[in-house]
Parts: C-alpha cells; structure tokens; sequence
C-alpha cells in the first residue's frame, strides 16, 4: 500500500477549550485584556462598563490587516513568545536601530505579560458578541472585525478555520485614549454576567494589584468608566469609588512603621536588610549561587503587628488580611493566585500550624516578590491563570530563596527578638522566672511604632547578638552594618545573664572588625567582672551577717539554757522538800491504792464478763444473720433464678393463647361461649401458674425487705447481671466495667430489675452478641452507658419516638423502652437517651441523679 499523511483538524469546540472553559472568572478575562494592552505597549486603557456591553480601549501600537491575520486569528500562537512581537518586514538597519529606540523609550524596559496566544479568548468569557477596532500607529487605515462566538458552538464538527469572520478596513478619524490616533477597541457585549456595583468596586481593587503596585516608576494607567454609578461615587471615598483612574494606593502603605526585611537580587550578588519602624537593624551581602536562574528580584516582606494593621485599614479603608499577603510579580503584572486573601501558597499558614510560637503566618504577614525574567520556561504560568507557576527548577529556586533570605530571617528577628521566644528556651538568664519577667516585659511593644522597648529589653539586646552570631557563623555572610544599640550592654543589669553572651559578642567583634564595638566589650566585661565582685562581696557580708546572727542565736540558747537548769535545780529542790512533807502520807495513799487497784480489777474482770457475753451474743446474731442471708441468697439466685425461668415460660404460653385467641375471634367474630370459656380457661390457668410461683418467691422475708432498700446501685445492677441474668441468659456475653464507682441511695430493687430484664431483652430479641455496662461519674450523679453489639437502630425508625409506647422494631408490643423510661423518670428521678454516633449497635445512656 502506499504510504499517505494525515493532519490533526481542529475543531470548533477548541473556542471553549481555550476560551470560557480555561479562563473561568470575569476578573482573569479581563487581566487578560489588560495584559495585552499593556505589551502592546499602551500607556492608558479606559473599561466602559454599561447595561450589556463591556468596551475595552487602549492606546497601544495597533495591528495591521496583516497583523490581525497572522498574529491576532493564529491560535495558540504568541509573536511575543518568539520574540517577533515588534519585528517588522522588510526594513533595513537603520530603520530598526530607529525602531529599537522607539521601543526601549516607549516601553520603560517593559516585559511582555503573556506569551501563550490565547488570552483573547477572554472575550468569549465576558460575551458572546465582540467588535474590534484597531488601528496600526504609523499607518492611517482603520480595520474591525465581527466575531460571534455562538456560531463555534453551532455544529460540534465544524472545523475551526471553517468559521468566517468578516474584516473591514476604512480611513477615518477616530480617537484612542488620550487622543492617540493609534490603539484597539474591544467592544464586547450580549454579556454572560451582570456586572454589579459589588462587582465593579471589587474588579477595581483587583486590578489595582494587577500591575506591580508597589513600584513607583510604571508608566501604565488604567481607568473605569461607569456612567451609571456616577451620582453613586458622589458621595463615597475614593476607595469605594467605581469611576476614575486606579491608582497604586499601596505606596502609602510602604510608609507605615513597621517591622521589614528588604531582599535584593542583583546578578551575583544577594543584599539583605532588615529595619525596624524605620531604623536600619542589620545590612548583609552574600553571593547568589543561582544567578544562571534569578539575576534580577526583589523581595519586601512586611510584619503587620497591631499598630500596623491598624493603621493598614485607616490608610486603605480595608482590613490587611482582606487586602492579601505576599504577592508575586512577574515583569511586573501580577502571577495569581499568590497573595490573594485566604491564598496559602507561600507555605505560611501551613509552616505556622507547624512550629507555633516561631512562624509567621498570612494574617500577620505583608509584602510583594517583584521577579524579572527572560527565562520564560522556568516561570510560565499554567494555562488556567489563577493556578500559579508550573513545576519547574526555577519556580523551586524563587521559593527557596523567598523562604531562606526573606521570611525565615525576618521570622527570627522577630519571634526572637520582639517577642523573646527563646528567653528560656536557650537559657539566656540565671532562672526561667527572671527570663518570664523580662519577656514579660515586650508585651507593649505590638502596639507601638517605635522599638523603644527592644533597646531597653536585655533580653532581646542577647537575642540580637545571638542572631548577629549566626550571620557572622556563615563563610558566605559579610555583615556590613547592624544597630549598635541592640549590642550596647554597659549600663544592663548583667547579674541576672549567664556569662556565655559576652563571649559571642567578642565574637562579633572580631569577626567584624569592629573597634568601637570590641571598645564596647571591653567596657561591658569590666562592668560585668564589676558586677560579679560586687555580687561576691554583697554574698560574703550576707555569709558574715548569717554568721553573726547564728552566734549570737548560740549564745542566746546557751542563757535560756542556763536559765532553765536554775529553774530545773529550784524545782528539784522544792519537789524534795514537798516528798517530804508528804512521806507520811504515802504509805496511806498506797494502801488507798491497792484498794484501788483491787476495785478496778473486780470492775475489769466484771467488764470482760460483759464483753464476752456481749460478743457471744453478736457473734449469735451474726450467725443468724448469715443463716438468714444464705436462706435468703438460696431463693433470691437460685430459687428465683429457677422460678423465673418458669415464670418466662407460663408468661409466653399466655402470650401465645391470647395471640390465638385474637387470630380466631379475627376468623370468626361470633365464636361460641364455649369456645372463649376455653380459651379464658387456658389463659387463667397459665395466670394461676405464675401467680402460684410469685408466692413461693416471696415467702422469704429477704425478698420481703428488698422491696425497698438503701445500698449502691452499681453493686445491686452488678450482683443482679452477675448471678441472675447471666445464668438464665447464656446466650449473649454481658460485661459489668464498674470503674470503681458507688452510689447508695433508697430504691426498690423489682422495679430496677424491670428495667435491665427489658433493656436486655431488648438486644436478646435482635440477636447481640455482647452487652456492656460501664459506670461513670458526673459530679454529684452517675452515668450509666448500656452498649449492645449487634444491629444498630433500623433507619425508618425516628430515634425521638422509641421511648413511646407501641414503637418497637423487634416485632414486639413496644412496651418495654416505654416501661423503663417512666420507671427511672419517677422512681429513680434518672433520665434515659438514645446515642444515635454509636454505629456498632445498640448504646442508652442512664443519668441517675443525686
């Protein structure tokens, strides 16, 4: 066969691809237009906004018939991508030096925003309809062209290149913005959205952060125009106002005092400096190892504290975290979505989740990363336009250089020096109580801008000379300047420090060549040394006073010693002279005695006799008690386990003569008297049955007394579940975890055993295989959880009505939670509740109230 060649057709349905569908909000389609404005080398651009219609105009260099064919309707193609944008045919050297010059002067060394060739598209995001005006600068012909943007969604199988687009070419006058002859108009209209006064004001503070607001050289203005709202911009600020130039009021923002770090990339060379409210805190330089990548970026990172954001929201009339963080600029137009509000692109949020105390995150956080570039591969956007940087070597290098030169710097500046993070953590001081007290200290200083409270804090002056030493640590540093007066400790009060700090200050000293600060150090080593004499000399009077104080003590117990021998001796003395005077006494007192003694051995030996009658007769009682018990233990488990049992059966034979009965009476409702006697019959002896063993069981006067009893209740359920159901239920595993709670009270012990007899036989009835019981304390009440595992509650069933009567899901008479629920309510003021988040069964929870 012989070999052919096919080609790829596009078709119609690529309008949506790379039009609606890949630009997917009003404010990217209209970035987009902006942009292409702006690299047709623009320098105003007005947007009309009525009632359907959104006209776009501009006083750029204009196209051509041959410019609108071969650049503006060649999809996917971008002249500025190949560097042709500004090429013109046929010209000779001359006239290209000449137009080379025009450029540079017209462009103010303009990069160009877009090179993908497909952001003309937007039209078909914000309407249907478009008509395009253009006129070439130089040239005096006039061409516009038509397009309908419904009719690529017309047949799915149309080719692209199938559509016809009229293209009309005229002279004429006809005005630009600010009077050009030259530029584009874009009118679109059958708009797909409304644009709102919301919208507009909105749309207009997005585009004030399109071109790099925070550069003051730019000569590109961009203005609204809203006919309709103009009575409405009468009487509010020019921040809520939609009509007139935007305007790049961020550069008022620059002015607040506050905490920044300045980072520049220039070639081989990084520059960093960080102020504070305005004053110079330290200027380093380092070589810039990925010069082949970034040669040319500036970053300026902002710490908003209190005082800055609130001035922030009087300067711009909205909150800082509303405004936006860190935002991204590539040749100067901005890269979304970094900076946006709620955007954690940076990392920040998530690095601050994770070392809480140490970083910062967006809400405090403010600042622009202003990158210029020609290598367009390792920072090109993705398609979609509000995703970000691709993947790329160089998007990874941007970050790592934003995060390591920009962010973590001034992150330890201030987390450390302003807010004495590491006071304790590195033991800067001799106690942790005296580094708590001294960062105490830094509290006032959020809502200040001035840094008054960081020279006066020893605390940061040894933080900052801790940072100042990392910096001189790293080869690759030179420290050019730093704040002399975060290093000056001479009038400090160094006895609270540890020693080591003067160590890394000669450090930096030396390392800085410095002779006024290694002047410094000197002068704070001898008030140190002077201090730490001084202190040697206050503990060794306090040792002499001590030392005075425990003699002088010694001699005073060596007088009351003295004192008390003398009284000791008088006393000796009058103690022999009253035995004396009682001699003749004694041996009367000794005969009184021995009667005595012989009356209270009498009395001991009668009191012994008592107290062993006493205890034979408590031990009698005791005996009887016990027999009492184990008569009573043998009907309460054994006889009523038993009687139970038999009871249960009587029960259910009743149960099923009643269920007959009803099924006969339903087929023949004219039964014969005999017949229902005999069915009574059946019932009433089954009745008698039970009756008969309800007496056997009572006869004991155990049971009799448990009618109504004071002991725990979690003993009682425990003992109950134990010795009675267990062993007349053995077909589901029941688990009694007490947790060593107790709780005594009066109550009847049938009316509990009602309650557990039905909860249980509730998760018998659906086939649990284990039921848990688990004690618990509230305060002054106790929680009792009762857990089944087995089926959880059917989903037809509504869990608010399971304690009312008739409701059941087990095919029973739906009785039993009915019964429990009004058995706790008044006899044991409890509540009961369903637990519906249990999901392996079956789960009630018991309160029973003090």
């Amino acid at each position: 066969m012989t070999k052919e060649f096919i080609s790829f057709d596009v078709k119609t349905g690529m309008k949506n691809i790379i039009g609606r569908d890949l630009i997917t909000d009003d404010f990217i389609a209209i970035y987009e237009l902006v942009k292409n404005s702006y690299d047709a080398h623009a320098t105003n651009v007005t947007l009309t906004f009525k009632s359907d219609e959104v006209i776009i105009a501009d006083n750029g260099k204009g196209m051509s018939k041959k410019d609108l064919k071969n650049k503006w309707f060649a999809v996917a193609y971008s002249a500025k991508k190949d560097g042709s944008e500004d090429l013109e045919e046929n010209e000779n050297e001359a006239e290209t030096s000449k137009r080379g010059r025009h450029l540079n002067n017209l462009k103010s060394k303009r990069f160009y925003a877009g090179a993908k060739g497909v952001g003309r598209f937007s039209c078909d995001r914000l309407g249907s309809q478009l008509e395009l005006i253009t006129r070439k600068d130089g040239e005096s012909a006039v061409y516009s062209i038509d397009v309908n943007w419904d009719q690529f969604d017309v047949d799915a199988r149309q080719s692209f290149g199938d559509i016809q687009i009229p293209l009309d070419g005229y002279t004429g006058k006809i005005e630009f913005p600010n009077n050009k002859p030259h530029g584009t108009f874009l009118r679109i209209s059958n708009l797909n959205s409304i644009w709102t006064e919301g919208k507009l004001v909105e749309l207009k503070r997005s585009l004030e952060k399109l071109i790099n607001p925070f550069s003051k050289g730019e000569d590109f203005e961009i203005e609204i125009i809203a006919e309709e709202f103009l009575e409405r911009d009468a009487d509010r600020p020019d921040a809520q106002k939609i009509n007139g130039a935007i305007h790049n009021s961020i550069l008022k923002v620059l002015d607040i005092k506050t905490t920044q770090v300045n980072v520049e990339v220039k070639d081989n060379k990084i520059t960093t400096k960080l102020f504070d409210r305005g004053s110079l805190i330290y200027y380093i330089e380092e070589p810039n190892k990925h010069k082949k990548l970034i040669d040319d970026l500036d970053i300026g990172l902002y710490f908003l504290n209190r005082s800055a954001k609130v001035n922030f929201g009087k300067i711009m009339d909205i909150e800082p975290v509303n405004y936006g963080n860190v935002f991204l600029f590539k040749n100067g137009f901005r890269v979304q979505p970094y900076g946006n509000a709620g955007d954690d692109s940076w990392g920040l949020d998530k690095n601050k989740q994770q070392g809480f105390g140490r970083n910062l995150g967006t809400r405090e956080l403010f600042g622009s990363v202003e990158l210029i570039t020609e290598a367009f591969n390792e920072f090109r956007e993705v398609s979609s336009r509000d995703g970000g940087l691709v993947e790329t070597l160089g998007k990874k290098v941007l970050f790592e250089l934003f995060e390591e030169k920009a962010l973590k710097r001034l992150e330890r500046y201030v987390t450390g020096v302003l807010w004495g993070e590491a006071f304790r953590r590195r033991n800067y001081f001799i106690s942790d109580e005296i580094a708590y007290e001294i960062r105490e200290n830094l509290k006032g200083d959020k809502d200040k801008d001035t840094y008054e409270d960081v020279t006066a804090n020893v605390g940061s002056k040894i933080d900052f000379v801790n940072l100042i030493k990392s910096l001189s640590d790293d080869k690759n540093i030179r420290i050019i300047s730093y704040d002399k007066k975060l290093v000056d400790f001479v009038n400090e009060q160094l006895d609270i420090v540890q020693p080591k700090f003067i160590q890394d200050l000669e450090k930096i000293a030396e390392k800085t060549s410095d002779p006024d600060l290694l002047n410094q150090v000197k002068l704070t080593e001898e008030n140190f040394n002077n201090i730490l004499k001084e202190k040697e000399k206050a503990e060794r009077r306090e040792q002499e006073e001590r030392q005075r104080r425990i003699e002088a003590e010694e001699k005073a117990k060596e007088e009351e010693k003295k004192r008390l021998e003398a009284e000791k001796k008088h006393q000796q003395e009058e103690e022999r002279r009253r035995k004396a005077e009682l001699a003749t006494e004694r041996k009367e007192k000794e005969r009184l005695q021995a009667e005595l003694d012989k009356l209270k051995a009498q009395e001991q030996t009668r009191k012994e006799e008592e107290a062993r009658k006493q205890a034979e007769k408590i031990a009698d009682n005791q005996k009887r008690q016990l027999e009492r018990f184990r008569s009573a233990e043998t009907v309460t488990y054994k006889d009523l386990r038993d009687s139970n049992h038999i009871i249960g059966v009587y029960a259910d034979d009743i149960s099923k003569k009643i269920k007959l009965f009803k099924t006969k009476l339903d087929k023949n409702p004219n039964m014969k008297k005999e017949d229902i006697l005999s069915m009574l019959q059946g019932i009433s002896l089954a009745n008698e049955k039970i009756n008969t063993i309800t007496k056997f069981t009572t006869k004991s006067n155990f049971l009799q007394a448990q009618l109504s009893t004071e002991e725990d209740i979690v003993k009682y359920m425990k003992n109950y579940i134990d010795n009675i159901y267990s062993v007349l239920h053995k077909d589901m595993k029941i688990e009694v975890i007490d947790n060593g709670v107790e709780f005594v009270r009066d109550f009847q012990p049938i009316e509990l055993s009602v309650v557990l007899d039905n909860i249980l036989g509730n998760s018998r009835k659906k086939d649990a295989s284990k039921s848990i019981f688990e004690f618990s304390k509230k305060g002054r009440n106790i929680i009792l959880s009762i857990k089944d595992v087995g089926k959880v509650l059917d989903s037809n069933m509504d869990e608010e009505l399971i304690f009312e009567e008739g409701v059941t899901s087990t095919k029973g008479a739906g009785l039993g939670l009915s019964h429990v629920k009004r058995i706790l309510e008044k006899d044991f003021n409890a509540s009961i509740v369903y637990n519906p988040t249990y999901k392996k069964g079956f789960e009630l929870i018991i309160e029973f109230k003090q």
